[in-house]
């Protein structure tokens, strides 16, 4: 059971793998493991040893050969300064990534793939860092927990706790080229590597934690908040005094080469600009009086302890860490207090996280520490110890479904709410809903059918009878008649503001499989097609039941006068046959200050 026990950060690595192969799929375009902001952070590899090109001219050949036409995945990481393109992204990832991207650049050359650092080999190079980063942070993590004095299996059980029972999984999985399992793994060998220091007082771990400490910084500049942990691990080691040596020689290596790190930041900015310090965020920033605390640990959109109940029992561990070691409480205390603030203050304090707030994943390790106080002050109280790791263990469960859940869309991506997080939580498939907000409608103009009446509809030969909710006819689509019924209405007499939407309400039901069927708005000026917007049912429509599905999109501001709108159901080459009934089209007037990004369901119009 011990040999067991020990292995714990292996066969968390191999649970992961078998994640990835269920989650992720590198090989489909929208997939890709180099993604988001990964793809700013992984730039400089490509642009130093394959493009030498560090106005990154090359972004948008590979993503028009690697990710969706739609540009839904596009990434913007470059920003002008005095005139002069930079990489928004720090290079502390670039430099974990290198060992990874070269086996991958060379693997790409024997095998015939192509060398230009983003075809299959390369997106497969990432998946493997970060999962190797997640094994490595583990193996730390244990090490660590065991330095403070935990037992075997209180250290194996808590790292389980840490691996499976939070967001961290996503973003080792699923989001793998975002900063933040590099960061806990960094950050936890930090920890490890500092407590030795001052354990023992060998220079070789202040080297080490002066190396680690400007990865952490290079990777995140935030992180830096992380030293003030430091004096937590110096109030918990005992130090040796014999195993002084060299101090001096080897305070000054480590400063050097933590410098030498910092400099290849400094050489880029003033390669690029002329200037040695740039803020290179363009216009996003920290807004101090205004932080959004509650928001960031409690709110439906992305609050840490909502998402990530596991996080919220180790604050428990505070208690442990007062009867332990009154400063040492006061130094956690302080540390969470500011990370919380400062990580509240930024613009956008929700961070566009999956799966809950992503910020914290960077200092699981120190989520750790607390919860081995919690354990530490219930001891052998098997009354309070086996509830409690009940619930830690069904946290986990409920970790590993949500991760499913958000690997799969069925949270938005933009903001939720209470309403979308209620209507989400026991989802096994995504659902297609509009949540407009009432207080930003101005007017409703509304159009109904249960294909029963249907005056004022086209397409009406598509009427079938039989199969239907409601009470005897449906539209019934198919590759003869691909067109359901659906109207064509002049735009202008219907709305009230140049804020506008079309929304349509239906039911739909596909035979035997997922139907690939769209539902398209057009808008037309007589005989121009001026925008056509389609809505792929296929992720939401689940094969043998009738399914509710809504969709809206924005209506194009510069339209010409007496633009006409056309809206059905379209069955697309190749698609399974579709039912639809109880058809709603609403022409909606908005609010001048309602913004498109913040309502789940609205999409932009296309061109």
């Amino acid at each position: 059971m011990k040999f067991l026990l020990k292995l714990t950060p292996e066969f968390l690595l191999c649970g992961y793998i078998l994640l990835f192969i269920f989650f992720k799929n590198p090989d489909v375009a929208w997939d890709r493991p180099i993604n988001s902001d990964g793809k700013g952070y992984y730039a400089y590899l490509p642009a130093i040893f394959i493009y030498h090109d560090l106005d990154y001219k090359f972004v948008e050949s590979y993503e028009g050969k690697y990710y969706p036409s739609d540009r839904s995945v596009f990434k913007e990481f470059r920003i002008k300064v005095d005139g002069k393109i930079i990489n928004k992204c720090f290079p502390g990832l670039a430099i974990l990534w290198l060992p990874f991207f070269l086996v991958a650049h060379l693997l790409s050359s024997w095998l015939g793939f192509p060398t230009d650092g983003y075809s299959l080999l390369y997106q497969y190079a990432i998946s493997i860092a970060a999962l190797i980063y997640l094994w490595l942070g583990c193996r730390f993590l244990m090490k660590l927990l065991q330095r403070f004095g935990a037992s075997l299996p209180t250290s194996a059980f808590i790292t389980f706790l840490i691996a499976a029972g939070t967001n961290i999984m996503y973003y080792t999985i699923v989001e793998n080229s975002m900063s933040h399992v590099y960061s806990f793994s960094i950050i936890t060998l930090l920890l490890y590597s500092a407590y030795r220091y001052f354990q023992q007082k060998e220079g070789k771990y202040f080297i080490l934690s002066t190396l680690l400490f400007a990865l952490t910084v290079m990777i995140r500049p935030t992180n830096i908040i992380i030293l003030l942990i430091l004096p937590l691990l110096a109030q918990f080691s005992t130090v040796n005094y014999e195993k002084r040596n060299k101090t001096t020689w080897y305070f000054l290596s480590g400063v050097f080469l933590m410098l030498l790190l910092f400099s290849l930041q400094l050489i880029l900015w003033h390669h690029k600009t002329g200037q040695w310090i740039v803020y290179q965020y363009g216009e996003e920033h920290f807004n101090f009086l205004h932080p959004h605390i509650p928001g960031i640990l409690f709110s439906f959109n992305r609050g840490w302890f909502l998402y990530t109940p596991v996080a919220f029992v180790s604050m428990f561990g505070f208690i442990g860490l007062w009867k332990e070691n009154r400063k040492a409480f006061y130094w956690m205390l302080a540390f969470f207090v500011i990370f919380i603030y400062v990580a509240s203050s930024w613009w956008m304090w929700y961070y566009a996280s999956k799966c809950g707030q992503r910020i914290f994943i960077d200092i699981y390790a120190v989520v750790a520490i607390l919860f081995f106080y919690l354990f530490k002050i219930i001891g052998n109280k098997k009354s309070i110890f086996y509830p409690l790791s009940s619930i830690l263990l069904l946290l986990v469960v409920f970790n590993v479904f949500q991760n499913y859940q958000h690997s799969r869309f069925i949270f938005p991506a933009t903001d939720i709410t209470k309403e979308i997080y209620r209507d989400s939580f026991f989802r096994l498939h995504p659902a297609a809903k509009v949540y407009l907000p009432e207080d930003a409608v101005i007017q409703r103009k509304s159009f109904f059918t249960d294909m029963e009446k249907t005056n004022g509809w086209e397409n009406l030969n598509t009427l079938r009878p039989r199969m239907a909710v409601s009470p005897e006819h449906s539209s019934f689509i198919a590759f003869k008649h691909p067109y359901s019924v659906g109207r064509y209405d002049e735009l202008d007499p219907l709305f009230t503001s140049a804020n506008r939407i079309v929304q349509v309400t239906a039911c739909v039901y596909s035979p035997d499989s997922v139907s690939g069927s769209s539902l398209v708005i057009e808008f037309n000026a007589g005989e121009q097609k001026l925008s056509y917007n389609a809505f792929f049912l296929s992720p939401f429509v689940q094969p043998d039941q009738w399914t509710e599905v809504e969709a809206a999109f924005y209506v194009p501001r510069d339209l010409p006068l007496k633009s006409i709108a056309k809206v059905y159901f379209f069955n697309n080459k190749g698609s399974a046959p579709l039912f639809i009934d109880n058809m709603k089209i609403e022409y909606i007037s908005l609010k001048d200050e309602v913004q498109y990004s913040r309502i789940e369901g609205i999409r932009l119009p296309e061109r």
